[in-house]
C-alpha cells in the first residue's frame, strides 16, 4: 500500500487538486479538463468522468464547510495552495 500521507512527494498531485476543486467552486469547465488532461486523466473517459465527479463533490463539500460562501471558499483554496506550494518548495 503506498503513502497516502500528504508529503513533499505529493505536492504537485495536491496543488492539480486544489486547482480542479477552484474550477468546480468556479464553474470553469475548460481549466479543469486541461488540469484533467495534464495528470493523465484523459487517457481515459473513465478516469475523467472520475475525476469530475470527485473535484465537484469535494468543491461541494469546501462550498458547505463555508456556508455556501464563494469568496471565503475561495480563501480556503488559496491557503490550501499556498501551503502545498510551500511543501513543493521543501517546506513542512
Amino acid at each position: 500500500m503506498s503513502d497516502m500521507r500528504p508529503g513533499i512527494q505529493h505536492a504537485a498531485e495536491l496543488l492539480a487538486a486544489v486547482s480542479l476543486m477552484r474550477a468546480a467552486v468556479v464553474d470553469d469547465p475548460e481549466l479543469g479538463m486541461l488540469i484533467i488532461n495534464q495528470h493523465g486523466g484523459g487517457d481515459s473517459a473513465a478516469a475523467a468522468r472520475f475525476m469530475v465527479a470527485l473535484a465537484q463533490t469535494a468543491a461541494r463539500m469546501v462550498l458547505s464547510a463555508t456556508g455556501y460562501n464563494v469568496e471565503r471558499t475561495l480563501r480556503s483554496l488559496d491557503a490550501w495552495t499556498a501551503e502545498y506550494a510551500d511543501r513543493g518548495e521543501g517546506g513542512r
